[in-house]
């Protein structure tokens, strides 16, 4: 019983504190945790004609803050956080792979769409992003820049609260100046909660 009120809890709370739908002049906040899975190809500038690939596994924690400029329009700024592994393979077979971990912080522009009516318990909506930022993996900086594209489900539990499921494409790019560039392209799979504030 103790478990399930605190699991409940916390919806009521913000069902009781706030008023949402997908009017104009309400506020979006939200928050995904996101797995990507890619295979990455790169090239050294260091190194002439060096070349390879490396499977990489990587999760980000993001929060997004927006504002419904219209019915069912929503703009805003996405902040992100993301922890990598990867390993690393040369086009060389006397070189063994190489495995390591890499830091990634960003933030940049997103826009987002909701297809059917407001009042709706269910939508489908479309989101689109754009980040700048930099990664550090083991002393090396660098900035990046990533770009996604996904659509999705959401399900309300009350008129301020909701839950997304959202599938898409993403492209991420890496630059160290003079040593190497290196981008990454694949499916993006998230889900993250919505909370809707009405602005009186």
């Amino acid at each position: 019983m103790k478990k399930t009120t605190l699991i409940l809890f916390p919806i009521l709370l913000f069902s009781l504190a706030s008023y949402a739908q997908l009017d104009k002049n309400t506020w979006l906040n939200s928050g995904a945790l996101n797995f990507f899975s890619s295979k990455k190809d790169y090239t050294s500038y260091a190194t002439p004609n060096t070349s390879g690939y490396s499977n990489d596994v990587n999760l980000t924690v993001s929060f997004s803050t927006g504002y419904f400029v219209t019915d069912k329009v929503a703009f805003g700024l996405k902040p992100y956080f993301s922890w990598a592994k990867s390993e690393s393979f040369t086009n060389d077979p006397n070189s063994s792979g190489v495995s390591g971990s890499t830091k990634r912080y960003g933030i940049g522009p997103f826009f987002r769409y909701y297809f059917l009516q407001k009042e709706k318990q269910f939508n489908i909506l479309t989101d689109m992003s754009y980040q700048v930022g930099r990664w550090d993996s083991g002393g090396l900086i660098g900035p990046i820049k990533n770009f996604n594209i996904s659509a999705g489900p959401v399900i309300y539990f009350n008129s301020s609260v909701g839950m997304e499921f959202l599938l898409g494409y993403k492209s991420h790019l890496e630059v160290l100046k003079d040593y190497s560039k290196s981008v990454s392209k694949g499916l993006n799979l998230s889900i993250g909660f919505q909370i809707h504030l009405k602005k009186y």
